[in-house]
């Protein structure tokens, strides 16, 4: 393993002008708002609202505000909260710290690439930073990856893979003083568990760190330490860290995986998302390699589930090459370990999205890593021609030119983002078959007509909520859309609507889309801003519940009785059940103990409080018990008769 040279002069200037261009790339798609996710995880995310005097305890709930895993992501989180206290909640801020990140990113991917090649080749650290730099180009300007850059949330994504690539390169730095001196463990423990840590704070994509790793010592190294002999701690390392955490993890796992039934909330069940997501990674390394902008999109909720090996046919083509390609990589680890690297990297990143676990099927962000590694795979035929003196110049003329290509279209695609509208228009006439495009672009439409009867918007918007009703598929978003537009601007709701969106909640089993339909509906008739008859409403959270007792949904139902029906009894039967169904969110603590301080009953409203301290076990809900606290103070001093 060669001792790794710093840069040179002109490597560390195209270094720099690398950044500048992936800066401009990116800004073009600064002028763009929130989209999907942003607003459950951001943007209604009302802890994350902090100010730089708010105090710690506010600081702490900020950055453990997130329900998106059960480790709550806090240092993206976190990060959210600083862009507020920095800029208020401004999507055109947090854009710009998010392409600070991919920056940075770069860096990294730049030197973890020079590592790599470094293992494999002789010293020649000239070529080495030219070949690393353009890996770490493709890879910045890949139209791929723009979705975790503007994509606001998707920092999590990216901010994790900040941990996961300096995490290798402290791995590789401590590989070379091990196998040179005998010794290097600080660094390679730092990058192998230290940032695996530090990376699950932003996102579970760190979990697979150890993996990358482990496939280095496969593809590269071979366990080799001192003398070249082979160190069997290396191997005690991977057992503590990759092996067994792996093992308890698939038996936690694999017992409640159905086999034979669908996923809750889900249309397909295991053996149907295997096979589709066969199709899905060729979708992805065709994507990565050969971009295609009519395909490359935030949506892809239409895309065809695969029910059998031969429906589509594409299914089992996808499984011969899949299987061709893993056939590849052993054939090439002799010769060409570097490829055989990037091929079983671009299948081990995929890994916790495209196995067992019951995750939507399409996300193009999560590429980030496996877009790398595809890249690095190319890096090998360019690092073969440029090694021969004929074939030198065609090869980086050939090389820059997929760079100004991949940088041409990510900057098309970074402009369709630079303006809501434009954004919608664009996912939904690419994807005219997804519930998602199509709601985005009547939704857009809702808010440009202000729900003025005589905006020139309204009547396009209400025509474009028809349309999404119709989509295979559809949420109860647009119905309820739809019954809130028509309300809010003095219009008659069709009576079509609120059937198609009871079928809706029927059909669709509780998860974010019901709940938002749900939800909006109950804030307009709380806000005054609607006049919905009752025993529409009431069949609306029948036709939710068929499913069975959702905590989120009979919190809702719960707000709707108190505030609309003025049936506190109601309210807390309903709050009651769902934190006996959900004990630990802290939100519906919260609701109860207002109630109880309102309606006489200081004892439970108590109770709530110790109950919510309980789950801050951090102190992250101390603020929220304090307040609830002061309110029961101020309830005391002006009784209300107990209603309860």
């Amino acid at each position: 393993m060669s001792r790794l040279s710093r840069p040179d002069r002109f490597s560390l200037l195209a270094l720099l002008g690398l950044l500048a261009l992936v800066a401009a790339v990116y800004a073009t798609g600064l002028g763009g708002g929130f989209v999907f996710d942003d607003y459950p995880n951001i943007v209604h995310n009302t802890r994350l609202q902090v100010h730089w005097d708010s105090g710690w305890r506010a600081w702490l709930a900020a950055a453990f505000s997130s329900n998106s895993s059960i480790l709550q992501r806090p240092l993206a989180s976190l990060s959210f909260a600083l862009n507020i206290a920095a800029a208020g909640l401004d999507p055109g801020w947090m854009k710009l710290t998010n392409i600070a990140i991919h920056m940075l990113n770069t860096c990294l991917v730049f030197g973890l690439a020079r590592r790599l090649l470094a293992v494999i080749d002789k010293p020649d650290a000239s070529r080495h930073d030219r070949i690393a730099l353009w890996v770490a180009a493709i890879w910045a300007l890949n139209p791929i990856n723009l979705t975790a850059v503007l994509f606001v949330v998707q920092r999590m994504e990216s901010l994790s893979h900040t941990f996961v690539f300096l995490g290798l390169c402290l791995y590789l730095d401590g590989r070379q003083q091990l196998i040179a001196q005998g010794k290097g463990w600080t660094r390679l423990l730092a990058g192998l568990i230290g940032c695996t840590i530090v990376g699950l704070t932003a996102k579970e994509s760190a979990l697979l760190l150890p993996l990358y790793a482990l496939c280095i010592e496969w593809a590269l190294l071979r366990f080799r330490g001192l003398n070249g002999q082979r160190d069997w701690r290396l191997w005690a390392a991977y057992m503590l860290v990759l092996v067994l955490p792996g093992l308890f993890g698939l038996a936690w796992l694999l017992p409640s995986l159905p086999v034979d039934e669908h996923f809750p909330g889900r249309d397909f069940g295991l053996i149907e998302r295997l096979m589709t997501e066969a199709r899905v990674l060729m979708s992805y390394l065709r994507w990565t390699l050969l971009p295609d902008l009519g395909q490359l999109s935030l949506y892809h909720d239409d895309y065809l589930v695969s029910r059998g090996l031969l429906a589509p046919a594409s299914t089992l083509l996808s499984l011969l090459i899949i299987a061709a390609l893993l056939v590849a990589a052993v054939l090439l680890r002799r010769r060409w370990p570097l490829a055989a690297l990037g091929i079983v990297w671009f299948f081990c990143a995929h890994l916790l999205t495209a196995t067992v676990v019951p995750l939507e099927l399409v996300y193009e962000h999560r590429n980030y890593f496996s877009s790398f590694a595809l890249f690095l795979v190319l890096g090998v035929p360019l690092q073969f021609a440029t090694g021969r003196i004929g074939q030198r110049n065609g090869a980086w003329a050939i090389a820059l030119l997929l760079v100004v290509l991949y940088g041409s279209l990510a900057t098309l695609r970074a402009r369709e983002w630079s303006n809501p509208l434009l954004h919608s228009m664009t996912e939904a006439a690419r994807h005219p078959a997804s519930p998602r495009a199509t709601y985005g672009l009547a939704w857009d439409l809702v808010v440009l007509s202000d729900y003025s009867p005589e905006s020139p918007y309204l009547k396009p918007a209400l025509a474009a909520l028809e349309r999404a009703m119709q989509v295979d598929g559809a949420t109860p978003l647009p119905a309820a859309t739809a019954i809130i537009a028509a309300s809010r601007s003095g219009l008659p709701a069709n009576p079509h609507w609120w059937d198609n969106l009871q079928d809706r909640l029927r059909d669709t089993p509780p998860g974010p889309q019901p709940r938002s339909a749900l939800a909006s509906l109950v804030n307009c008739s709380l806000q005054h801003h609607c006049n919905l008859p009752a025993p529409e409403m009431r069949a609306m959270f029948a036709a939710a519940l068929s499913h069975g007792r959702d905590p989120e949904v009979l919190s809702i139902q719960g707000n709707y009785a108190l505030n609309t029906l003025g049936d506190p009894s109601l309210a807390a039967q309903l709050w009651e059940e769902a934190a006996r169904l959900a004990p630990n969110v802290a939100e519906y603590q919260i609701t109860l103990a207002r109630l109880y301080f309102a309606s006489g009953q200081p004892e439970r409203a108590h109770a709530s409080i110790e109950e919510l301290r309980r789950m801050g076990k951090l102190g992250q809900n101390e603020l929220l018990a304090r307040e609830l606290e002061q309110l029961g103070e101020q309830a005391a001093a002006f009784p209300q008769p107990n209603r309860h």
